[in-house]
């Protein structure tokens, strides 16, 4: 007799991924933690399967129901692949196990990358450093998780596979407000949809203290720079549209809630390139007034409330599965990612138990990017390390030689590793 699987809903922010993802907007993210000693890999296979029956939102395939796509529990076990060089690119669920990550690793370093609407970077980071954990115990090392990791033996709870944003969800009238396309990088796209990546590290105190200077937060630091670094790459060209930064924010930070699916919002900023080079310091103000604007807790929930709104209309909660797709490529396909010019996101501080810190050098971060946005950055932080990742569609490099070119006119120097020879 055949198991009864269980099955789960695709949270609010995850419906559109799989209606619209595809070989130019993947819509995968990566999370990588490089460890100090080479990877054993029949170790690893052991530790992902045991993590992997822990986080059960995490261990399904998707299907297709009557009205909406579903996650079913997946009865096998995930592939453990050695690395190819390509980053982020589209899963292929079937070949892969049905599994909607793809476990990876190369030398030291293991990586994971996820498909979004499986989870959020928070939910990512629990489980690739509850893989790790497990990693080192069956390699022989004694660590007390301290509570800080999610071990494979620990209980589950329903709060773990929620969905915050339908608890949020009130029948309110929501303002709605329409947004002119942004400005789009241009370049030479790399043939076979390859992404180019390069990480920077930079010391964590030396960067925070910069940011601190300004009065700003590190995100706020951080977008400052990408806006002249862009403004500078550009040099004299006419825009059409804006510049429209998009910077996701982690919502667990204003309500408490320990869910492991998505939960985040998100604010632009914009920024006028036709105006003649301002001063770091004028731009860097106008970031942070902008920032506080649209972090306010009530445009957010605004947001989140817009898309649930939209999920629960009567008329498209009854529209067949294969009608919706339709109705909903057609929508992204005019609308898509016209509104932002660039996206970063900040994973923030990885705090790990005491006693598996010495095994990890550092972790990397990397978002995908797309043919509209060819462009992106991330950033993750562990000890005293920052890691600022760039990936890019396109083989052109103005704009990071001029993101670089600002960090030493500050002051802050860093190492830089890339998969590529264009550079700088």
């Amino acid at each position: 007799m055949a198991k009864l699987r269980k099955f789960y809903d695709l949270d609010n922010a995850a419906k559109i991924f799989p209606v619209v993802a595809n070989e130019t907007r993947t819509y995968m993210f990566r999370l990588s933690i490089v460890f100090k000693t080479e990877i054993k890999p029949e170790l690893l296979q052991q530790a992902l399967n045991r993590s992997t029956k822990r986080f059960k939102h995490l261990n399904v395939r998707i299907r297709k129901g009557l009205f909406w796509y579903y996650f079913e529990e997946n009865l096998k076990n995930p592939i453990l692949k050695e690395e190819n060089g390509m980053i982020n690119q589209f899963l292929h669920f079937r070949a892969n196990n049905d599994f909607l990550f793809r476990a990876l690793y190369y030398k030291s370093r293991l990586t994971i990358e996820f498909f979004h609407a499986l989870t959020d970077g928070k939910g990512a980071l629990e489980f690739i450093n509850s893989v790790a954990y497990e990693y080192l115990l069956l390699d022989g090392h004694e660590i007390n998780p301290e509570g800080l990791v999610i071990t494979a033996d620990a209980a589950g709870s329903y709060a773990e596979v929620e969905d915050e944003f339908k608890k949020l969800y009130h029948k309110q009238k929501i303002k709605v407000t329409k947004e002119p396309k942004a400005h789009h990088l241009k370049g030479t796209f790399y043939a076979n949809h390859y992404n180019a990546l390069m990480h920077a590290y930079i010391p964590l105190k030396e960067i925070l203290a910069k940011a601190k200077s300004y009065g700003a937060t590190l995100t706020e630091y951080l977008v400052s720079v990408i806006i002249l670094a862009v403004k500078r790459s550009g040099k004299n060209a006419h825009y059409k549209h804006l510049l429209r930064v998009f910077v996701p924010v982690n919502m667990r930070q204003y309500y408490p809630s320990i869910t492991l699916r998505n939960f985040a919002s998100f604010v632009r900023i914009n920024y006028d390139l036709n105006l003649d080079e301002a001063p770091f310091d004028q731009i860097i103000n106008q970031v942070k007034q902008t920032m506080k604007q649209e972090l306010h807790l009530d445009e957010m929930l605004n947001r989140i409330i817009q898309n649930v709104k939209y999920e629960q209309s009567p008329l498209l909660r009854m529209t067949p599965l294969p009608i919706k797709i339709l109705a909903m490529r057609s929508v992204y396909g005019m609308i898509g990612e016209s509104l932002n010019s660039y996206d970063i996101s900040n994973l923030g501080r990885v705090e790990l138990p005491s006693q598996m810190i010495p095994y990890i050098s550092h972790y990397q971060f990397i978002i995908a990017p797309s043919n509209d946005t060819p462009k992106a950055a991330s950033v993750v932080s562990f000890n005293d390390t920052l890691t600022l990742s760039f990936i890019s569609k396109i083989i052109e490099r103005g704009f990071e030689k001029s993101f670089f070119e600002i960090l030493n006119e500050h002051g802050i120097e860093s190492r830089i590793e890339s998969t590529n020879w264009e550079v700088l």
